[in-house]
């Protein structure tokens, strides 16, 4: 019985819905989430070619990484009480364990891996299929579902260049991507009854290039820091994934495209001390073209290594709280991180709180 609703409540959030007011993104770091997004001044890691392809200028010679797994695993708060709900329950009704939890989103967000190379001006990754899902149930009659799903994958590689001893880096991205993309919607029937769902039966696919443009600059020390101010340009093509092949032939619509917008950011970095290697500052603006409130698109954080192995963050995305913790050891490196993603037009009308985890397996 417990089996039947948690294949049920599974099937539910691998055919699920991105939320018309959450900003689409085809990689959230662990990182960067962290540290409330603000990362756009920062980007010296391999979430550069997703956040600002210059900082790829920043990553000293000699301290790139090579990364062969790393899966990532993302779940808001009410999934996991669903999932803790309904493994107590012995009811053989779905419909009975899912019905407090109408109008909620219940988000799991899954990324099996995605291998990378990078190196000071270079970078190059595969993202395997990663999944990014929130389902929403509501009541109209009875109980349905609205669900769409959403399915990422492809190759990435950026290349940035340093001018004036390093201080201005550029830097730019190209994106190979395969989007897998539909809309269904279950009524009380379907859902009682249906035990999972074939993506191939509510998807189209389409395959898009696409881009990134950023810049960096670092300016002299002032007073107890010295400041960075970074900008790019996200999706420059605006890629529509209009081109189509294999046997399934449905035109992906406007609302899985890219959508085009700019980024601002700052960095304050205090120089090492006695006891870390590193501690940040950021302040970030993004999504700057992009429907909602000026505090949505706003992103703060912070950021300090201890002893080169632990890192500890914390900020402000969207209006909520983020936390996040790196231990890295030879070989393995562990991410844990929260964060408040807003649902809504502005911060705080309509926040959904997220917990992920990140193991990382290189040298």
């Amino acid at each position: 019985m417990k089996k039947i609703l948690l294949t049920t409540f599974v099937s539910l959030l691998f055919t699920a819905t991105l939320s018309a007011q959450e900003y689409d993104m085809i990689y959230r770091g662990a990182r960067p989430m962290g540290m409330g997004g603000a990362f756009t001044a920062v980007s010296d890691d391999e979430n550069a070619i997703f956040y600002n392809p210059a900082g790829l200028n920043r990553i000293k010679p000699g301290e790139g990484k090579i990364a062969i797994l790393n899966p990532e695993v993302t779940m808001n708060t009410s999934a996991m009480n669903v999932i803790s709900k309904i493994k107590g329950l012995t009811t053989q009704n779905p419909i009975d364990a899912l019905t407090p939890y109408i109008g909620q989103n219940m988000d799991l967000e899954v990324m099996p891996s995605m291998p990378y190379w990078v190196r000071h001006d270079f970078e190059l990754a595969l993202l395997l299929p990663s999944l990014q899902n929130d389902t929403l149930l509501r009541r109209n009659v009875a109980t349905e579902a609205i669900e769409n799903v959403v399915a990422d994958s492809g190759l990435m590689f950026g290349l940035a260049h340093g001018f004036m001893q390093d201080r201005l880096s550029i830097g730019a991205d190209v994106k190979f991507l395969v989007r897998g993309a539909g809309n269904v919607n279950f009524d009380a029937v379907q859902l009682y009854t249906k035990q999972n769902v074939a993506f191939k039966d509510i998807a189209g696919y389409g395959f898009g290039v696409d881009g990134d443009l950023g810049a960096l600059y670092t300016f002299n020390k002032v007073a107890f820091f010295i400041p960075s101010v970074g900008l790019t340009i996200n999706n420059i093509a605006a890629t529509k994934f209009s081109t189509h092949f294999g046997s399934n032939k449905e035109i992906l619509s406007d609302q899985f495209a890219l959508k085009r917008s700019l980024g601002l950011g700052s960095k304050f970095e205090l120089p090492s001390g006695a006891h870390f290697t590193k501690w940040i500052f950021a302040f970030d603006v993004n999504n700057i073209g992009e429907s909602g409130t000026f505090f949505k698109k706003v992103h703060l954080g912070t950021e300090a290594w201890l002893f080169n192995f632990f890192g500890l963050r914390g900020g402000i995305n969207q209006g909520y709280f983020t936390f996040g913790l790196t231990l890295n050891v030879p070989v393995v490196q562990i991410d844990f991180f929260t964060y408040g993603e807003e649902l809504g037009d502005s911060a705080g009308s309509k926040g959904d709180r997220r917990l992920g985890l990140q193991l990382t397996f290189g040298w």
